[in-house]
């Protein structure tokens, strides 16, 4: 009877390292995204949810001639990568250059995203939609069951990742990200374009957001106009953890937010995921404000 309960807390003990990786992999992505955008730009784009969500509805656009998964991730990241393309070198971009506050420019997102919601209602209509990718055959890692649409959303996740970190740490545009980061005023100084920088941060966190929107609608599968606001919950709490505006803090804290919320849904319930994802925000804040691995990110991302 012992090593009957033994066995059960084993499985649950791998059910948990499992599904908290492929959760904590998808909240990375988005993450990353989402600060990595906050770092260059200093704007708290609160529209990122909505955005991620109408990726989901151009990837069932998509879904309607192929459910090749690649093909859906470049249709979700070119369309996040326009969206917040438009809203942040069109839209928040004037706003910046008029000197409206950050909380006056945050409050303009909140509205944006709203706007962008209630819009994906009025096209979803009646009804719940449903996104399907090819190749979902399950297989065991121990006695976890997972299919092949979850081991592809894994390695997506750690390629993107790696991508993030060749173009930080490797290449013009990165270096030249990192010193806006640090001193835009500097960096203008020295003959970066800023401005142009900041267009290219849009694009690039717009695409991983659209990308992290397809990789949350083939993992749920049936999806509605509010389905990413759950998850962005979970992003803004990894991307605090982390270090906001520090992309390694904040792959960090998404897998470490993934395993929390697995966790949490094993032992306590699923309805407290989002509970303790702003529990987390708040200790956070109040322990530790510049986030839990800011100085493990800084001095790798930042740092100059």
């Amino acid at each position: 009877m012992i090593d009957g309960r033994k066995g059960l807390e084993l499985d649950l003990l791998v059910d948990t390292l499992v599904f908290g990786v492929i959760n904590g992999a998808l909240i990375a992505v988005g993450a990353v995204g989402f600060t990595l955008q906050y770092g260059v730009t200093n704007v708290l784009n609160m529209a990122y949810g909505a955005i991620m969500t109408s990726a989901i509805f151009a990837g069932y656009l998509v879904s309607e001639h192929t459910t090749n998964l690649a093909v859906m991730l470049v249709a979700g990241a070119v369309w996040g990568g326009a969206l917040s393309g438009l809203v942040g070198i069109e839209v928040i971009a004037r706003y910046v250059r008029r000197g409206t506050t950050l909380v006056g420019v945050a409050i303009v997102t909140i509205s944006i995203g709203l706007i962008i919601q209630f819009s994906l209602e009025a096209i979803q209509g009646q009804g719940i939609l449903t996104l399907v990718s090819a190749g979902g055959s399950p297989f065991h890692i121990f006695n976890a069951v997972v299919n092949t649409t979850q081991a592809s959303l894994v390695a997506v996740s750690v390629g993107l990742m790696f991508v993030v970190h060749l173009v930080l740490r490797h290449t013009r545009l990165g270096l030249a990200m990192r010193a806006t980061s640090a001193d835009p005023s500097l960096s203008r100084g020295c003959g970066m374009a800023t401005d142009r920088i900041r267009s290219i941060n849009w694009l690039i966190s717009g695409a991983l957001c659209g990308i992290t929107g397809i990789l949350l609608g083939v993992s749920v599968g049936a999806f509605e106009a509010s389905t990413g606001n759950d998850l962005f919950i979970l992003i803004v709490a990894a991307a605090i953890v982390g270090g906001i505006g520090r992309p390694y803090g904040a792959m960090i804290g998404g897998l470490l937010l993934g395993l929390i919320s697995e966790g949490t849904a094993a032992i306590l319930s699923p309805a407290l995921k989002d509970v303790v994802a702003s529990a987390v925000i708040v200790l956070v804040l109040m322990w530790r404000p510049q986030g839990i691995f800011a100085d493990f990110s800084s001095s790798r991302v930042l740092a100059q």
